[in-house]
């Protein structure tokens, strides 16, 4: 009989851990990106795997960067999804 990992499983299911994004306070915090396609202190456009993210507010900055994340802190208004094919 098989050993079930439920707990792993569990964790695959909850987090897609190819990329992801969490948003606490005023930070937004991207797992995983891409590429980082345009920065300003209104718009911030990050590629994901099949993603484009479009963050607006105002304020916003990149606080910490490494090759696979990005803590992006700011008056964040809105987070889009655009799903490329």
């Amino acid at each position: 009989m098989k050993n079930l990992h439920f707990r792993d499983h569990f964790k695959n299911f909850l987090y897609d851990l190819d990329d992801f994004i969490t948003i606490y306070e005023n930070n937004l915090h991207v797992f995983n990106y891409q590429k980082l396609n345009k920065l300003s202190d209104t718009e911030i456009i990050i590629s994901l795997n099949k993603t484009k993210v479009i963050i607006n507010g105002s304020n916003l900055k990149i606080k910490q960067m490494s090759k696979q994340e990005l803590l992006i802190t700011g008056n964040v208004l809105k987070v889009e999804f655009k799903y490329e094919k």
